[in-house]
């Protein structure tokens, strides 16, 4: 058995992919890696690099082709394959730290928890700024308990530039992404959640992750033109969390209530900030709204925490639709005063 599987979903990425797999390659001892590249019906020439590190790397390089579905897709099928004893998934057009990842695989040979999580950093592509994300809150090199972990609205996350699962505990959940969606990154640390029993955190700075394409899913232009993968995505999450809610600890629903915190309040955002249509706007996040006070009670009442939300349910939503700049701007100002 292999120690670590690294999934590298393809599509279209010619001028990256290199870069990707000569981090992942050039590590010392390349015997416990398998690297599984998926190709996901790629229109460039990234399969025919990629077939070239599978001839040159054959101990440890897949390559895997496949019809363009989606980056869910391309996880599903990855996980389909893998055979390492840890899985985890490098974007073609990020890379690794190599000397920190070599360090990082020395240590996850002594490892035995359900997650491992490192820390990472944001290279954005314009301005060349770098920045660094870490759980700090936690300390490293110790292992956790689930329940032994706290989670609030200044914890940050788990991500998947973050995350290295024990393979089997991926299958055991039922892990299946959705396939032709964005943002199912959140779909692939939700999943899990309600199986794991132990965290250990690794202070090594491993994933490199590239910011600033036109293409990719979080530019602003991007953000409303793919609003209803977001929605599904949320929604998914709000089911999963009415679903598991019973059998999960409370350091679990904690922590599954954080994850939906967040990604709801980038829907806000979207659909009440960003969408030209106001009466779209206002209809959809009435009725997406509506649908959580029926499914998840609960999480309705932690996030009218939202100044933004608790005042618009408060008008039936009608300031989205008709009123909305002035009554932002109202909001603005009454946390500005707050924080004097």
């Amino acid at each position: 058995m292999k120690l670590l599987s690294i999934v590298v979903p393809v599509y279209n990425t010619e001028d990256y992919i290199r870069r990707c797999l000569d981090s992942l390659v050039s590590v010392g001892d390349r015997s416990g890696l398998e690297i599984i590249v998926v190709n996901d019906g790629s229109r460039d020439s990234s399969a025919d690099i990629a077939k070239e590190y599978a001839e040159k790397y054959p101990e440890c390089v897949v390559l895997i082709d496949k019809e363009n579905g989606g980056h869910g897709s391309t996880i599903n099928r990855g996980l389909e394959a893998a055979t390492g004893k840890y899985f985890r998934v490098l974007d073609s057009d990020d890379w690794f730290d190599t000397m920190n990842f070599e360090k990082f695989l020395s240590d996850l040979a002594d490892c035995d928890e359900d997650l491992v999580l490192t820390p990472y950093t944001q290279e954005y592509t314009f301005s060349g700024e770098q920045v660094d994300y870490a759980y700090d809150r936690f300390e490293h090199g110790r292992t956790y308990t689930w329940d032994e972990m706290e989670f609030d609205e200044n914890t940050m996350y788990f991500t998947m530039a973050s995350s290295t699962y024990k393979t089997e505990l991926l299958r055991e959940c039922g892990l299946h992404l959705f396939e032709k969606s964005f943002y199912v990154d959140m779909q692939f640390n939700v999943y899990p959640i309600p199986y794991l029993k132990t965290v250990r955190f690794l202070d090594h700075k491993i994933y490199r992750y590239f910011i600033g394409r036109p293409n990719q899913s979080m530019s602003q232009e991007n953000l409303t033109k793919n609003l209803p993968q977001h929605e599904r995505v949320l929604q998914f999450i709000v089911d999963y969390y009415a679903a598991n809610r019973e059998t999960c600890s409370e350091s679990q629903r904690n922590y599954l209530s954080l994850i939906f915190y967040f990604m709801y309040y980038s829907h806000i955002d979207i659909v009440c900030q960003k969408l030209k249509k106001r009466f779209r706007a206002y209809r959809l996040i009435k009725k997406f709204d509506r649908g959580l006070k029926k499914t998840a009670p609960d999480l309705y009442e932690k996030v009218d925490a939202f100044p933004y939300l608790r005042y618009s349910r408060r008008l039936g939503y009608l300031n989205v639709w008709l009123f909305n700049k002035p009554f932002s701007r109202l909001i603005d100002l009454g946390r500005r005063l707050r924080a004097r």
